[in-house]
């Protein structure tokens, strides 16, 4: 695959709230463009192969640990990524997925994000996932009200499980109300790694 070499400034600081743009790319211009170039960065990690589509503003797609490259790749390159990202963007990138993958509290859920064209609901679910610190979790009710819609646990449980950006949109520390894990893209047992990876699950678990 052709490089590309983007020399973007890689790191920026997180929104803090629903209102925040900064890192998260423009959604309404991005939702009136026809294509957006993405470029893929893969890196072996503990936990297995992982990566990310970045679009000029941040990371469109996220997956997560496959089982090898090819898969990892596979799946980004069906989300539009066409060409490798190198440089600094890249670096940062691969530091954090691998010091995340070792239990080192790599914050993920502060790398700009740059979200695919989507519903105000859904916007406001998967940027809701970064009010939930690492090492814990929330229940679907409460995302439901942080995003102004008690009583839809549902509906908001069901746009969490379509979370694009995995990882980075910490979609994992949602769980039930009685602290069943519930379900996850990746299945329960690695839903159950990553919480324990992080520190809301005992140790004693991980395997």
């Amino acid at each position: 695959m052709p490089s590309s070499n983007s020399r973007q400034k890689s790191v920026s600081p997180a929104e803090n709230n629903l209102d925040a743009t900064a890192s998260v790319g423009h959604w309404e211009q991005d939702s009136l463009m026809v294509a957006v170039l993405l470029s893929i960065v893969v890196v072996e990690t503990a936990l297995g192969w992982a990566g990310v589509a970045l679009s000029p503003g941040g990371i469109r797609h996220a997956t997560l640990f496959h089982a090898s490259r090819t898969s990892c790749e596979a799946e980004l390159m069906a989300a539009g990524a066409e060409v490798v990202e190198s440089g600094p963007r890249a670096e940062e990138i691969a530091r954090l997925l691998t010091g995340y993958a070792r239990g080192e509290g790599a914050l993920l859920d502060e790398y700009p994000v740059d979200l695919p064209p989507c519903t105000p609901l859904q916007r406001s679910v998967w940027l809701a996932l970064r009010h939930v610190p690492y090492g814990q979790t929330r229940s679907y009710g409460w995302l439901a009200n942080e995003v102004g819609a008690p009583g839809k646990a549902r509906p908001v449980g069901s746009i969490n499980g379509a979370n694009p950006i995995p990882l980075w949109l910490p979609c994992h520390r949602i769980i039930g109300a009685d602290g069943s894990l519930v379900g996850y893209g990746g299945g329960l047992e690695m839903k159950r790694q990553l919480l324990e990876l992080e520190g809301a699950l005992p140790r004693s678990m991980f395997g």
